[in-house]
């Protein structure tokens, strides 16, 4: 449906487009190629995606990943309360309950998830791989318009179309993005990168701002102020995805360029700066809302700061480098990689482009040109990880950068940076050129076709070699060889059609319009063919979460009281199971876990003691024939080999407490009789538990619910203070008496957020208006002439 959706809305605009009457003629042509340009991508997006979008019984990743075992629950649970009008902050489903709102990943002010949400209701798997598509899309079309509209030639002109098309889509099939399609968030995040660079350097070339040094300088000119706030916004989109390791990856480039044209424009210093902190206010103003929760998350859970050898796990290793022109050699896809390390991005974004890189160096050395080389060179580095000493200064002294692994992903700027130069080559290739330099282009190929030869030749030598060196070997082990070989072969193919490309355009054989056409097949065909069969599989991910008896008993049985799949359950037992389908389990999957919790469980003891019972666990689910404490009675054989036991010992999930010991931290009610008279709860919901007492003496009312701060409680509507039991449940103190208890979830961090997230977005919406009325009013004053 967001597919329809995205669809509709370039169909729309090109009506609209076509029928408007004040358009001139070459303001409307200009404007249709354009468009047409952004939907030959679509279309393009949709040939590599046709199994995808066309075939039945396709789903992709293979097994799911991420976009099954985490997203899909959590973007389903989000579409449940969003549809019915409530914000949820906590997830009662997993670990016992945790917040929500803090955990970025759930991207749950992200715009383009809350439209999924209300265009296909209910959310399915295929409306996520759907979403996934679209982000592929935006990186492409993003990355067309950063290389058509940013200035990047010296004259000031445009690239040429056909020169950015290529560059997008490079960028789109890049590998980050092959490699990442079942993380979407990371994808999604990554995907804003081109629009917000963009914006970023229009924002510091407006040629009218050339002399503003000063920061009333700058906010009086409206071109620059517009474009800094619009890369301020797209940088917070970004942020809202729900990925913080692309989100800092888009920050250091935009950091990077902004000190590269500093050093080479030393007097605009004051100017890049104020600009660039515009940028970072506008974008962090915005996004607090998320912030704010997030950092007070971090604080309570237990993914504390990483040691480097954390942080250096997932590097991308030397000899993996020959995937940058033969992808598949230590194989690409999940089932067929190997060697001795973990599969990692290479960074592959075709043959051909890497080609037309080096001739952007060649034929347009210029700062900017100079600029995206060593941006590409400065992510390879950083993405070689433990393996080279750039990465371990970033972690060590560039805040954020400790807090995140898998360095390999630098690779994503090294593809920004090579894509970026592929189309300046391109446009630098199919622009007039002056006889001299033309010769001089026609002896760099004609080497260049004798180098690629030989390269060819030891290629195909090698091939050759490790086939027949390979037969009588284990299959497995021959298997291997037979990839590698044939991805060298097809490495071969590729670099003899490129080389074969470039010939019979410094001959002139062909008009740049067709050569331009054949140059962007081949990039398509290399990228397509080495990419577009990658992560397919045909084996739906979601049948994990698909066992209905065991689900149809639980939903019948459990009522309010909790599951236990945290067993050797796991493989016929999504962990995110419960949170799917609406059942309370003590168990997840979220690397953010509460300390507390993850505390508190480690000391449990047994499922047959105490502490375990205050978790008001009514069911454990286990493999067949896994031996149960005397406390749990056998109730169900459910299909593919789980069983179902009832713990008859559980506590209610509301009880009342009397004499209840202090400890340093609050009381202690293991020991204590909990039986749950005298407690209804009368409503229950993601932000706010709602019970109706009736206290035969003053006390405890206990929710077997977890305790962070942010919790607050009303009794009678007057607040009390929570206090905590056992380290780690809520308890609110209590007259003797009847009386009705609300307990909600509003944190201090969100309130604030929402605070200056809301005034950020009024200052925005008041510079955006201020800007249109000074242009408004220069339109109506009077020529001099």
């Amino acid at each position: 449906m967001i597919l329809i959706a995205a669809a509709f809305v370039w169909l729309l605009t090109f009506v609209v487009v076509t029928f408007t009457p004040r358009l001139g003629f070459e303001a409307r042509r200009n404007a249709q190629l354009e468009l047409a340009a952004f939907g030959a991508l679509g279309i393009l997006t949709a040939g590599f995606f046709w199994q995808l979008l066309f075939a039945q019984d396709v789903w992709m990743p293979v097994g799911g990943g991420d976009l099954a075992g985490f997203l899909y629950p959590t973007y389903s649970f989000t579409q449940t309360w969003i549809t019915r009008g409530v914000l949820p902050l906590w997830n009662p489903y997993i670990f016992g309950g945790t917040p929500f709102v803090g955990d970025i990943q759930t991207a749950l002010f992200y715009p383009p998830n809350l439209l999924t949400y209300f265009l296909a209701n209910p959310l399915t798997y295929r409306d996520l791989e759907y979403l996934a598509v679209l982000h592929f899309y935006i990186a492409g079309a993003g990355m067309y318009a950063l290389l058509r509209y940013a200035p990047l030639r010296a004259d000031g002109q445009p690239l040429n179309r056909f020169a950015c098309l290529a560059g997008a889509l490079a960028f789109e099939f890049s590998d980050l993005f092959i490699t990442h399609f079942g993380n979407l968030n990371l994808i999604a995040t990554a995907s804003w990168l081109p629009l917000i660079f963009l914006f970023f350097m229009r924002a510091l070339h407006t040629q009218n701002s050339a002399s503003a040094a000063s920061l009333r300088e700058i906010l009086t000119e409206k071109s620059a102020l517009a474009f800094a706030l619009w890369s301020g916004i797209f940088l917070a989109l970004a942020f809202f995805a729900g990925h913080i390791q692309p989100f800092l990856f888009i920050v250091l480039a935009l950091g990077l360029y902004g000190g590269f044209v500093i050093f080479t424009q030393r007097a605009q210093w004051k100017r890049v700066a104020l600009l660039f902190g515009i940028t970072l206010a506008i974008a962090v103003g915005l996004s607090v809302v998320t912030l704010l929760p997030a950092l007070e998350l971090t604080r309570l859970s237990m993914r504390s700061a990483y040691t480097y050898q954390d942080a250096a796990q997932y590097s991308l290793p030397p000899l993996e480098l020959v995937g940058i022109f033969v992808p598949g050699f230590f194989g690409r896809s999940p089932e067929n990689a190997w060697g001795p390390w973990s599969r990692v991005e290479v960074g592959y974004l075709g043959i051909f482009p890497l080609i037309l890189a080096a001739f952007a160096l060649l034929l347009r050395r210029n700062p900017k040109t100079i600029f995206f080389a060593l941006l590409a060179l400065i992510g390879l580095i950083l993405a070689l990880g433990g393996y080279a000493i750039l990465h371990g200064w970033l972690f060590q002294f560039v805040p954020g950068f400790g807090q995140i692994r898998a360095p390999a992903r630098f690779v994503f700027l090294f593809d920004f940076g090579l894509a970026v130069l592929a189309a300046i080559g391109f446009d630098a290739l199919v622009s007039p050129m002056h006889d001299a330099l033309r010769h001089t282009l026609r002896r760099v190929v004609k080497y260049s076709a004798w180098i690629a030869f030989v390269v060819a030749s030891v290629s195909g030598a090698l091939a050759l070699g490790i086939l027949i060196l390979g037969q009588g070997q284990d299959p497995a082990l021959f298997q291997r060889i037979a990839n590698a070989a044939n991805a060298l072969g097809f490495f071969i193919l590729l670099l003899a059609f490129s080389i074969a490309l470039l010939l019979v355009w410094t001959r002139q054989w062909l008009s740049a319009r067709v050569w331009s056409l054949l140059a962007l097949a081949l990039i398509a065909f290399d990228l397509f063919s080495l990419g577009a069969y990658v992560d397919v599989g045909t084996s739906d991910p979601t049948l994990g979460y698909q066992r209905a008896d065991v689900l149809a008993f639980l939903k019948t049985n459990t009522g309010l009281a909790r599951i236990d799949s945290r067993t050797d359950v796991e493989g016929l037992w999504r962990p995110d199971t419960g949170l799917l389908h609406g059942l309370q389990d003590v168990y997840g999957d979220n690397p953010l876990v509460l300390n507390d919790f993850n505390t508190y469980w480690e000391n449990l003891g047994g499922r047959d003691r105490a502490a375990y019972q205050l978790l008001n666990v009514k069911f454990v689910l286990t493999r067949r024939g896994t031996p149960m404490p005397a406390n749990f009675v056998k109730v169900l054989d459910g299909g593919g080999g789980i069983t179902v036991y009832e713990n008859r010992t559980a506590a209610p999930r509301a009880w009342l407490a009397t004499n209840a010991p202090r400890t340093a931290d609050g009381i202690d009610v293991a020991n204590l009789p909990r039986d749950g008279e005298g407690v209804t709860i009368t409503g229950y919901g993601p932000n706010e538990v709602v019970a109706q007492v009736n206290a035969a003496n003053a006390g405890y009312l206990i929710l077997s619910e977890v305790f962070v701060p942010g919790w607050r409680a009303f009794v009678d509507e007057q607040e009390v203070g929570i206090v905590r039991a056992n380290n780690l449940l809520r308890a609110i103190p209590l007259s003797q008496g009847q009386s009705q208890v609300r307990v909600v979830y509003d944190p201090l961090s969100l309130r604030l957020g929402a605070c200056i997230s809301g005034i950020t977005m009024l200052i925005v919406l008041g510079a955006f208006g201020w800007i249109v009325l000074r242009r408004n009013e220069k339109r109506k004053l009077p020529s001099r002439n």
